[in-house]
């Protein structure tokens, strides 16, 4: 049974590889799907082309399904609305928003181009809010109704930062936090907001780690794009049972991030700190935190910051 049928999806990002497997494996589970790409590069230059959507529709309609082409740049607020006005415009209605859309750029926080730093946020993080707001504007008019779904997607990077993408990292930070917002303001309308922090073959991935991005010809492909389509299918469906929750997703392995939650708490007996009470008050306190990482080979415990971090900075303090 197709657990989408009747549904309108629209897919950012979907001409290639993770967007491409959302959007087949939505069409396959019955919705129309609207395909939108820019078709640019991963870092987000050079000119639009339409050929990466087009291609993926057309293997949708091949394989009898529905579905529109689209390469509305999403980081342009006003033009994002555009893609609900497709949807309408040629299914009727919309009931699935996948922000799939992402851009890569790297370098460190003193090497980086204010032109880095605001196309990759644009992309990542505006498109996704600028998606949100029309789909949810067009759904207030429409009053509450039941089956609404709207999947973001963040990053293991942003969750658990490292160095060396630090617009990035604080974009999918955001985009984890703008979903438990959204999922709180739009509850009353019916809609469901969870978000995916996947890690599987896609432009950027093969990029940074080529190797561990190779596809396997004999057994469990971990890196292939339809394992986290098949959470994002689930996540869009009338199955889905959540709100407001990321969903990390490596090959089979699927983890619940919890977000920041308080270690420690000190009080000052109604009295404000001081520099030289609060160097008393934390004296105890470790100066790295264990956090957990959904690694491409696992489960991960890792110290934040780690050790050498700590051990640079104390080199120059020495010094």
């Amino acid at each position: 049974m197709a657990i989408l049928k009747d549904k309108v999806a629209i897919v950012t990002g979907g001409g290639r590889g993770i967007g491409r497997a959302h959007a087949l494996a939505l069409a396959d589970e019955g919705a129309a799907v609207i395909v939108n790409d820019l078709g640019a590069q991963f870092s987000g230059d050079g000119d639009s082309d339409s050929g990466p959507a087009q291609d993926v529709v057309n293997e949708i309609v091949a394989a009898g399904g529905h579905a529109v082409a689209d390469t509305t740049d999403i980081s342009d607020w006003d033009d994002a609305g555009t893609l609900v006005h497709t949807a309408l415009e040629a299914f009727g209605r919309v009931d699935i928003i996948v922000n799939n859309a992402g851009i890569s750029r790297f370098g460190t926080i003193d090497t980086i181009s204010r032109r880095d730093w605001e196309r990759t946020v644009a992309v990542n993080l505006t498109g996704t809010a600028a998606l949100c707001h029309w789909a949810a504007a067009h759904w207030r008019k429409e009053g509450p109704q039941p089956g609404r779904s709207i999947v973001n997607t963040s990053s293991g990077v942003g969750l658990v930062p490292w160095p060396g993408n630090p617009m990035y990292a604080a974009a999918k930070a955001g985009v984890a936090a703008l979903t438990i917002t959204c999922a709180m303001e739009l509850a009353e309308l019916g809609v469901r907001v969870n978000a995916v922090a996947p890690a599987a073959r896609s432009r950027i991935s093969e990029t940074v780690a080529p190797e561990l991005m190779k596809s396997v010809e004999d057994g469990f492909d971990r890196m292939a794009p339809e394992n986290v389509a098949a959470i994002v299918a689930y996540l869009a469906s009338p199955l889905c049972r959540f709100t407001g929750r990321v969903f990390g997703v490596i090959g089979d392995d699927l983890t619940i991030y919890d977000g920041w939650t308080v270690s420690r708490h000190f009080n000052n007996a109604e009295q404000r700190w001081s520099p030289e009470t609060l160097q008393t008050a934390l004296a105890d306190v470790p100066l790295q935190q264990q956090v957990t990482q959904q690694g491409v080979t696992g489960m991960e415990q890792a110290p934040s910051p780690p050790q050498e971090v700590l051990a640079a900075l104390t080199a120059v303090e020495k010094a």
